[in-house]
């Protein structure tokens, strides 16, 4: 009886462990199986009341392409921990979250992978901005991060998705129109 009882601790062990392991499926990415995709979006001000935004001089065949910190949600993550992921690897800062300002969301058509993609955005104020830090394996290292007045952020925005019809998420300009009063609250 003993040896049977061990038998299956060392089995549920073992299949922990192999659980443990294994990378299980990402819950909250785009797949053929399921097409529906979260992220966490921050609009970083500064004490100048600026915004951080990382600009593309030319990606996937486009130029000059301007998007907020957007971060995709990983498996047991809330969305306060991807927020503070994504801010230090995607821009090296460190912030304090200040206000929920919504989501944009909507399909995205791709011939690889079309899939429905909601991204929360979240207004923080800027604590620590190292650029250097950033992670360089992060796809947007490629960028240049850039410190941008709220009303020359928004009209880049604005024009970005007259250019981009097919992407909800080519015009971030509302969300950044939702964060002035909390900019304004902090000066």
């Amino acid at each position: 009886m003993k040896t049977h009882f061990f038998g299956i601790v060392s089995l549920i062990l073992s299949s922990l462990h192999l659980s443990a392991t294994v990378q299980p499926i990402p819950f909250f990415q785009a797949s053929k199986e399921q097409p529906y995709h979260l992220s966490i979006g921050a609009v970083l001000f500064n004490q100048d009341g600026r915004i951080a935004c990382h600009h593309f001089s030319e990606i996937l065949g486009h130029k000059d392409i301007y998007i907020l910190m957007r971060e995709s949600m990983e498996n047991n993550e809330t969305p306060l921990m991807t927020l503070d992921r994504g801010l230090k690897e995607e821009f090296g800062a460190t912030a304090q979250p200040v206000a929920f300002l919504g989501c944009l969301s909507g399909y995205l058509p791709d011939s690889r992978l079309s899939f429905e993609k909601t991204t929360l955005y979240i207004a923080c104020q800027l604590v620590n901005w190292h650029p250097e830090n950033r992670d360089l394996d992060d796809p947007e290292a490629s960028s240049t991060i850039e410190w941008l007045e709220p009303d020359v952020l928004i009209s880049l925005m604005q024009n970005q998705g007259i250019r981009f019809q097919h992407r909800v998420d080519a015009d971030e300009s509302e969300i950044i129109k939702r964060t002035l009063p909390y900019i304004k609250q902090v000066f």
